[in-house]
This record gives structure tokens, sequence and C-alpha cells, in this order.
């Protein structure tokens, strides 16, 4: 009895072993990539994403709304996304500071979206430029008629 009980042990370790190698280390073996190679913010209880892309060269911060399997856009009828960015102090010349973006529907015909429904949203600022990590508030954004408001974040790191 005591040897089916150690082999049973072993075998249980064994699989978590093979499970981490497979998930990165992830037990809950639920995870989400971001289909634009940005960062994921979880809106809800996996109700909805949003990926934030960051050029820093251009300055330009891009938001795509995304389904709870950030697979997937999802449209909103929004004509912006207000996003309120504090960066941190780089120790250098630039003190840390806040600035408050509205990233603008983007709207592609080949995509089928138009004004009114989209779900790709920009803006760009030269304060941006560079600039690599910094906390922001996504002030409000509305999916499939749920509102999200304050929804806190670390860029890149997301909120999940």
């Amino acid at each position: 009895m005591k040897l089916v009980l150690c082999l049973i042990l072993v075998t249980a370790a064994a699989a978590a072993r093979a499970h981490d190698e497979v998930t990165g280390g992830s037990h809950n073996g639920h995870e989400h990539t971001a289909p634009h190679g940005g960062t994921l913010v979880v809106l809800g209880d996996e109700f909805a994403h949003l990926e934030l892309v960051l050029d820093p060269g251009t300055g330009e911060l891009t938001a795509y709304v995304l389904d709870g399997e950030a697979e997937n856009p999802v449209r909103l009828g929004q004509e912006n996304i207000e996003i309120r960015i504090v960066a941190p102090d780089t120790g250098g010349e630039a003190p840390a500071g806040e600035l408050t973006l509205s990233l603008d529907a983007v709207y592609n015909i080949l995509t089928g979206e138009k004004e009114g429904d989209t779900s790709e949203f920009a803006a760009r600022s030269e304060r941006l430029k560079g600039l690599e990590h910094f906390g922001a508030v996504v002030t409000a954004i509305t999916v499939r008629g749920k509102e999200f408001k304050e929804v806190e974040l670390r860029f890149p790191e997301g909120n999940e």
C-alpha cells in the first residue's frame, strides 16, 4: 500500500513539472497572448481585454479592444478612449509627470470598421517618445454594454 501511495505521489510530481514546462510555470493554465505583441489589460473578470502597443520611436500609443480570450477584436461605439499616464521619475532632466491622452478611433475600411464601430484607437505624443515603463489608468471604456472605470495598469506589465 505504501508503495502504491509513493508511486502516485511521484507520478503527480512529474506531471506537475511537465505542466510547468509547457505553461511556463503557470499553475492555473489560463494565459493570453497579445496578438499585436503589446501589453494586455484585463477588463472585469476576463470579460474583455485592451491591448496597448507603444512605439517609443514615434510616441504613438495604440489600443486594441479584444474579447475575453484576447483573440478577437471587439468593436466599440465610442469615439475615443482616455488614458492617464504617469511617467516615472527618470532620474535625469525629466521629472515624473502626468499626461492625459485621448486615443481616437481608427477606422479601417478593409476590415469593415467605420465611425462608431471600431476596435482600434490611437494617439501620438512627443512625451511618449523613448518611454518604456509607466503607470496608467484607463478612465472609462464600455465594452458590449458593460462600463469599466479607472482601470489601473503598469506598462509593459499590464494588470493580469
